[in-house]
C-alpha cells in the first residue's frame, strides 16, 4: 500500500515571529505540501505573532497559516503560546524560525527519524549540515561549538547543534517537556535541549541547511550569549520532579519485550516507555532475561530489575509450574521496593498472591492487568485434570487486586460473566503505534497469506499450512510467509517439507523492528490468524491498520474476531484447513488488493498510556 493510501499523519509547525513581514510569506510557501501529501503527511502551520509592528500576521494569514497572537515579548513566550495551541490529534510538532534561515523543504527528512521511532526528538544541525558563507559569523559559530561540546559532555545529549532553531518532536515528548520550559527569550533552545537530556528523551541530530536571514537579526550575541550560558549552568543542577503527581509506578511481569515477543509483553513495553516519556518513574520487576550479570538496567527510560534468575517458561507446549512458583516467591523481594502504584501481570497468577501480601502489609492497593480469562473447561482442555486446580487459582487471584485493567473488551466481559468481577475493572486495550504504521513503506515482495506471531501449539499454524496445501492444488504459485519463533517451529518446518510446500511457504525469524513487520503486512494480500484463543489479537489489529484483510477463527476465546466485519475487512471461519483455504482464496482472488478501512486512532499507544494513568488514579 502506498503512503498516500493511508490516513494522513498530522504535523503541526510552530513558527515564532516578530516583525518578519519580509520573510514569513516565503517561509510558508516553501513547505512542500504536494510531496508531504504523497507521503501521507498533513501540515498545520501555526504562526505566532509576537507583538509585531509590521504586517507579519496579515501576510502569514494570507499565505494559509493559522495566526496566534502573543503579546508578551520574547521567543520563549511565543513558542509556549504556539505549543499550547497545537491540536491534540497532531502526532509530531516541528519548530522553525520565520526569518527564512531554515529550509521548510527539509521537513520530511527532519521528521523521518520520529516516524520510524528512531528517536523522540530531532534537532536540526547546522554545524553538521550546510551553512552558507554569510549565514553565521565566525564568533557565533565558535560559541555554538563550545556550547555544543559542553552539553554533549556534561549532559550526555546526543546533539551536534544546541542553538539551532529547527526542532521536531513526537507530540507526547513535547507534552512531557512543555511544563518544564520557562525561558522567555533566546535561551529557550538551550533550556529545551538540557531539560530533554535530563528527561532522558531520545534525541538525534539531522543535518540541515542554514541561510542568511531576511531583515535585521533580533539576536544580541553578548547579551543573549550570557543568558544562554546562565541557562546552561542553572540546568546542571536541574532534575525533573521525581514523579508527576507523586507517583512511582512499578510493574511486575515474568516476561518482557523484546526477550519474549508476545502480545502482553509488547503491550507492557509500549505502555511503560510512554509513561517514562511522560515523566513518570517507571520500573519493571521481572526475571533475569538479559545476558549481562547486572541485575538492573535501563531501556527506553524504563528501569528493569531482575527479581529472580531466568526460569524456562515452557515445558513442551505448556507453561511450567516451576517458573510460576519460582518467580512468585521472588516477588517477596518487593517488600524492599518503594512504590505508589504496583501493577502485576495476571499470568502466571502466583506473583499476584505475593504482591497482594506485600501491598496489604504496607497499606497499599494492588493493581493487576488481565489479558484473558478462561472457563473451567478451557483449563481442563489445556492441562487435563490439573486444569481444575489452575481454574481455582485463577478464580481466587481475580478477587485479590483492588483494581484490574482489562487489556481488551473481550477480557473485561469474561471477567464479569465467567468470574463475577465487575467492580473496579477498567478497559485499557492493547494497541498499535498508529503513526509508525502509517509511515512505513510496503515491502517490495509478493505475499499472498501472512502469519506473524509465536509458533506454539495453540496458535494452530499447522492448520494454515494445511490450508495452503489445499490452495496450492489449484493455484500452484500461492505464497505464504510465516514470521515468528517458538517451540513448534521445527515441527512446522518438517510439516512443510512433508507436504512439499518449500516453494510456497517461507519462514522468517521474529523481526527486531515493528516497521519491518508492518512492511510485510502492507505487502500481504491477506493476514491469517488461526488461533482460537487471543486475549486481544494485536497482530490482527496491526494488519487491519495496514489495510490488509484478516482471516481469523470464530471462536468464543478469540478476541480478534471482534475486529472483523464479515466480507468488509476480513472473514471469521471455523478452525479447519478447508474453511481457512476458502477464506484466504476469496481475499487473494481479487485482481488488486481491496481497499479496507479500520479506525485505529483509539488504539494508539500514546492515548492508551494516558488512559492507563487515569485508571490508576480512580
Amino acid at each position: 500500500m502506498r503512503p498516500s493510501d493511508t490516513k494522513s499523519t498530522k504535523v503541526a509547525v510552530v513558527i515564532p515571529c516578530h516583525n518578519e513581514a519580509a520573510s514569513i510569506g516565503h517561509v510558508i510557501a516553501k513547505f512542500p505540501l504536494d510531496e508531504l501529501a504523497r507521503h501521507g503527511v498533513q501540515l498545520e502551520i501555526l504562526v505566532v505573532d509576537n507583538g509585531s509592528s509590521d504586517n507579519t500576521a496579515e501576510i502569514a494569514r494570507e499565505a494559509g497559516a493559522t495566526v496566534i497572537h502573543e503579546s508578551k515579548k520574547g521567543k520563549g513566550n511565543a513558542l509556549r503560546a504556539g505549543f499550547r495551541t497545537v491540536s491534540p490529534d497532531s502526532e509530531y510538532v516541528v519548530m522553525l524560525d520565520g526569518d527564512d534561515t531554515y529550509s521548510p523543504g527539509e521537513i520530511l527528512r527532519v521528521i523521518e527519524p520520529l516516524r520510524s521511532d528512531f528517536c523522540d526528538v530531532v534537532v536540526g544541525s547546522r554545524l553538521g549540515g550546510r551553512i552558507q558563507s554569510t549565514a553565521m559569523s565566525r564568533f557565533n559559530r565558535f560559541g555554538n561549538r563550545v556550547f555544543t561540546t559542553a552539553v554533549r559532555v556534561l549532559y550526555g545529549a546526543n546533539v551536534t547543534d544546541v542553538l539551532t532553531g529547527y526542532f521536531a518532536w513526537k507530540k507526547v515528548a513535547l507534552d512531557a517537556l512543555e511544563p518544564h520550559v520557562k525561558s522567555t527569550d533566546f535561551a529557550i533552545e538551550m533550556e529545551m535541549i538540557t531539560k530533554m537530556a535530563r528527561l532522558r528523551h531520545r534525541m538525534a541530530s539531522v543535518p540541515i541547511s542554514y541561510h542568511p536571514r531576511a531583515g535585521a537579526s533580533h539576536l544580541h550575541p553578548l547579551r543573549d550569549g550570557s543568558r544562554i550560558l546562565l541557562m546552561f549552568m542553572r540546568n546542571l543542577a536541574w532534575r525533573p520532579p521525581a514523579v508527576p503527581e507523586g507517583r512511582k509506578i512499578v510493574f511486575v511481569s515474568d516476561a518482557i519485550y523484546p526477550y519474549m515477543k508476545g502480545g502482553k509483553e509488547k503491550r507492557l513495553h509500549e505502555i511503560t516507555k510512554r509513561l517514562a516519556l511522560m515523566g513518570y518513574d517507571v520500573h519493571i520487576y521481572t526475571m533475569h532475561w538479559w545476558n549481562e550479570p547486572a541485575k538492573t538496567r535501563m531501556e527506553f527510560g524504563v528501569h528493569l530489575h531482575a527479581l529472580s534468575k531466568y526460569y524456562e517458561m515452557y515445558h513442551g507446549d505448556r507453561r511450567t509450574i516451576r517458573e510460576g512458583i519460582g518467580f512468585g516467591l521472588a516477588c517477596f523481594k518487593l517488600f524492599r521496593v518503594q512504590f505508589d502504584v504496583l501493577d502485576v501481570d495476571h499470568m502466571p497468577f502466583f506473583p499476584i498472591f505475593t504482591a497482594w501480601i506485600v501491598c496489604t502489609l504496607r497499606g497499599r492497593n494492588l493493581s493487576a492487568t488481565w489479558h484473558e480469562a478462561l472457563t473451567y473447561q478451557e483449563w481442563v482442555n489445556y492441562m487435563g485434570m490439573g486444569g481444575f486446580v489452575a481454574a481455582g487459582v485463577e478464580r481466587l487471584s481475580i478477587r485479590l487486586p483492588h483494581h484490574i485493567t482489562a487489556a481488551s473488551a473481550h477480557t473485561k466481559e469474561l471477567l464479569e460473566t465467567i468470574h463475577g468481577r465487575s467492580r473496579r475493572v477498567n478497559l485499557v486495550a492493547s494497541g498499535i503505534d498508529a503513526s509508525l504504521l502509517r509511515a512505513v513503506r510496503t515491502s517490495p515482495i509478493r505475499v499472498d497469506a501472512l502469519y506473524v506471531g509465536r509458533l506454539v501449539k495453540d496458535k494452530n499454524v499447522d492448520e494454515l499450512i494445511a490450508a495452503v496445501d489445499i490452495i496450492r492444488q489449484h493455484h500452484p504459485e500461492v505464497s505464504c510467509l510465516i514470521i515468528g519463533d517458538g517451540l513448534e517451529k521445527p515441527r512446522l518446518k518438517q510439516e512443510v517439507t512433508k507436504r512439499k510446500l518449500e516453494k510456497n511457504i517461507t519462514f522468517l525469524d521474529s523481526l527486531p523492528e515493528a516497521s519491518e513487520v508492518y512492511g510485510y503486512m502492507k505487502a500481504a494480500r491477506v493476514f491469517c490468524s488461526p488461533s482460537t484463543r487471543e486475549g486481544f489479537g494485536i497482530t490482527s489489529l496491526e494488519a487491519l491498520g495496514c489495510g490488509t484483510p484478516v482471516v481469523t477463527i470464530d471462536s468464543p476465546g478469540n478476541a480478534a474476531r471482534h475486529f472483523i466485519q464479515e466480507g468488509l475487512n476480513g472473514s471469521k471461519v471455523v478452525l479447519s484447513p478447508r474453511a481457512l483455504s476458502e477464506a484466504i482464496l476469496y481475499w487473494i482472488s481479487f485482481a488488486s488488493k481491496p481497499i479496507i478501512s479500520m479506525p485505529v486512532a483509539e488504539y494508539d499507544w500514546n492515548q492508551l498510556a494516558k488512559k492507563q494513568v487515569e485508571a490508576y488514579m480512580l
